[in-house]
Parts: structure tokens; C-alpha cells; sequence
């Protein structure tokens, strides 16, 4: 539903005919399921779909990557595209036992043990899973280290296209 309600803010109508997803986007490759496309594209002003990559993923992964590394499914709108703004927060978690432990361990065991599927991760699957760790080790209640004030973290592009944190 989140996705929908994020569709529906835009100031561009979107109609959103089919999602590839599951074995509709799966090829088989020497008995491994592969994803066809990893990510679309949509021309606003033709409707045209195309794939697409996504190297720009915003500011603060580790800790938006880390409310999923313990516990929290739902999926939130973090941008308002009326106001140019990335919205982070605020929110908490409970600290992630054996979060050391994690740590200590070799890139394979990481990708075999936090990938639900590890033969078709990208490259960078196991620094990002570090980085989250670490985050979570350092930060284990982040209502009280980030967000103390009980405030979100804004952020914006700048005139250069790098993420800026502002004030709102």
C-alpha cells in the first residue's frame, strides 16, 4: 500500500499496469534463478519503461538499511518530491544480539547466512551488510544517538547533485 500511496502523490499520473516480479522476472542459469531486470525506468513524458540502474542509492543507507536488519517490514515514503526533500526518521530498534559476532565473520559466511539469494547478490552486497552491522553495533538505539530530539533527518540535493543535510 505504501507504494500506491507514494504513486499517488506525484504530480505526474502514473498508471501502474503490471509488476515483474517473482519467477515472471526469473531466468534460470545453470540451475540458478537469476532476476531478468534488477530495475525500471519510466520517461515521464513518453511513458516509455526501460531498465535501469540505480548506483545513486541517497544519504544514510546504513541506518535506513539498518531498520530492516532488525525487525521493522514496513516500507515508508521518504521523499517529497513537492518539496525536494529525503525524510529519515525518527526511529528506534532494538539492539541486534550478536551483532560482534557478525562482524568477526569472513565475506562467504555473510553472503551464505544475510542473502536470501547469494549466488546473484551484486559486488557490493556484503561491504553494504558490513556497514549496517557496524552502524547497528554503534548506534544500538538510535532514538537516543540520531534522533534524540525526536526530530527526522531532512536532506537535499544540492545545486552539484550531492545529498546535503538540512534543517526543516
Amino acid at each position: 500500500m505504501g507504494a500506491l500511496n507514494a504513486f499517488h502523490k506525484q504530480p505526474v499520473e502514473i498508471d501502474l499496469v503490471t509488476a515483474c516480479i517473482s519467477e515472471m522476472n526469473s531466468t534460470n542459469r545453470g540451475g540458478i534463478h537469476w532476476p531478468v531486470v534488477y530495475g525500471i525506468g519510466v520517461n515521464v513524458k513518453t511513458g516509455e519503461i526501460f531498465t535501469a540502474t540505480f548506483p545513486e542509492k541517497g544519504p544514510e543507507i546504513p541506518l535506513r538499511t539498518a531498520r530492516h536488519f532488525t525487525g521493522s517490514h514496513q516500507i515508508l515514503d521518504i521523499y517529497d518530491c513537492n518539496l525536494g526533500l529525503l525524510r529519515i526518521g525518527p526511529f528506534n530498534y532494538e539492539p541486534l544480539r550478536g551483532v560482534d559476532l557478525w562482524l568477526q565473520q569472513g565475506d562467504d559466511f555473510i553472503l551464505q547466512h544475510l542473502s536470501t539469494s547469494p549466488e546473484v547478490e551484486p559486488p557490493h552486497f556484503v561491504m553494504q551488510v558490513r556497514a549496517t552491522l557496524k552502524h547497528i553495533q554503534e548506534h544500538p538505539f538510535p532514538s537516543v544517538t540520531i534522533f534524540s530530539e525526536n526530530r527526522p533527518l531532512f536532506y537535499r540535493k544540492d545545486e552539484s547533485g550531492a545529498w546535503i543535510q538540512v534543517r526543516y
